[in-house]
């Protein structure tokens, strides 16, 4: 069962993206040999591009732009950042497993945070990841995808909600 897809013009700005990383990359190693500091980072960080690169065409393609859904009792979804694992760019959590899906700010490091739907197991102990799916390039709302997936796993609903603006210095100051 499908409980979100990825939005089209966001997977084809990603594609364009990585595809024009790609590119650059190897026009560089072309260019200036093993003597740029840029040959070096695509030699070890353009693996990961052309991966991702292929799993979104992939998506694209053969899978309908499929980018949450249920599959054999567990919640496959791709989630943000790097891959959980070196076999899958997949997170694949049992349905047993899920103790609940809240919609927060998913760290990306900068001033940039968009919202995204967070996954939290049951049995996460030491080095046990709980999943963030980045519901900003779904083609709908995050509170619909949340509200659905609520529904397919039969969780309670979620009363709390992150505000769209990204917390201000003088909130607190605020009476």
């Amino acid at each position: 069962m499908v409980i979100a897809r990825f939005s089209l013009a966001w997977l084809l700005i990603f594609l364009l993206g990585i595809g024009f990383m790609t590119g650059l990359g190897v026009w560089t190693a072309y260019q200036e040999g093993l003597r740029s500091v840029f040959t070096w980072f695509f030699f070890f960080a353009g693996p990961l591009f052309i991966l991702n690169f292929l799993y979104l065409l992939a998506a694209l393609l053969f899978h309908r732009c499929r980018a949450m859904w249920l599959e054999n009792g567990e919640l496959v979804f791709l989630p943000y950042g790097l891959p959980a694992t070196f076999t899958s760019f997949l997170y694949r959590v049992p349905v047993d497993c899920i103790q609940g899906a809240t919609i927060e700010r998913l760290y990306t490091g900068s001033f940039l945070r968009p919202r995204g739907i967070v996954i939290d197991r049951k049995d996460r102990g030491f080095n046990r990841p709980y999943g963030e799916a980045p519901a900003h390039i779904y083609s709908e709302p995050v509170e619909v995808v949340l509200t659905r997936l609520n529904q397919v796993l039969g969780l309670a609903p979620v009363t709390s909600r992150v505000a769209d603006a990204p917390p201000n210095v003088l909130d607190g100051w605020r009476s």
